[in-house]
């Protein structure tokens, strides 16, 4: 099975400046770069911050261009996007019993679980409360020894940059009894901190990428602002029998070297 991981590209309205970059332009570029080398995904995923502000315009955009685009689309939500906003463009997506964007997606070799971290106030760290951990022990339980793999916006541990760390899953212990109550969870999947990172926690492996529309300097003392300019990558994940492969692929900074 081959699918597609993105994550964070901060759509603003369409012609619309942020951070000095069109947000549409570049996401545009993004999805039709997955048609033209991986169409045969099996799906695509989009790990929260959809928006940068929760803005009307930037889901109607979203939700027109992906009308046209073949691979099947699992958006969450992160800790720019706003819930009933969101809903009102995507009515069609799967919320659970409580109103939270979150799904599950089964196939005859893995069960793919979608989480909402979204919190319910006008802050950037990340929340998982008891209904959503109820949904969750029930979504494992379920799965019993299937290969899980999850998805989420927000890092239930600390990745070494202090600005992130402080914004990350709220009660990271208690995520952590959760998770632990599967039998086969396999790798965790994550955004928000703008960096590809790879992360062994609990046992478990688990993996960010670079988002679509700006970073977050690894030393942010090195670059003077708070954002920097580094390249975007969307991830190609393989997974086969026993091995999972991931890469980022560069998709606006791929050229060819003369002569070679």
């Amino acid at each position: 099975m081959k699918f597609i991981h993105i994550t964070d590209p901060h759509l603003v309205a369409p012609g619309e400046l942020l951070w000095g970059n069109h947000t549409t332009d570049r996401m545009e570029h993004c999805l039709n770069d997955i048609v033209g080398g991986h169409s045969d995904a099996a799906f695509c995923v989009l790990t929260g911050d959809i928006t940068d502000n929760g803005s009307e315009a930037a889901y109607e955009w979203m939700a027109d261009r992906l009308q046209s685009f073949p691979i099947r689309t699992f958006l969450m939500l992160g800790n720019h996007d706003d819930r009933l906003v969101f809903l009102r463009h995507f009515p069609g997506t799967a919320t659970d019993n409580n109103g939270f964007v979150q799904q599950v997606f089964r196939t005859d070799s893995a069960i793919f679980l979608f989480l909402d971290t979204l919190k319910n106030s006008d802050v950037s760290e990340g929340q998982y409360c008891d209904e959503r951990h109820d949904w969750l022990r029930r979504q494992l339980s379920e799965a019993g020894d299937m290969p899980v793999y999850i998805f989420m916006h927000h890092p239930p541990f600390d990745v070494g940059m202090a600005n992130m760390d402080r914004i990350k899953l709220e009660e990271p212990e208690l995520f952590a009894e959760t998770i632990l109550t599967g039998e086969n969870v396999q790798h965790i999947f994550f955004g928000h901190i703008h960096r590809a990172a790879f992360v062994k926690w609990q046992g478990i492996s688990c993996s960010s990428l670079p988002g679509i529309n700006h970073q977050v300097p690894l030393i942010r003392e090195r670059v003077g602002s708070v954002y920097s300019r580094e390249p975007a990558m969307y991830g190609i994940v393989r997974i086969e029998d026993e091995q999972m492969t991931i890469h980022h692929d560069a998709f606006l900074d791929r050229a060819p070297i003369p002569g070679t």
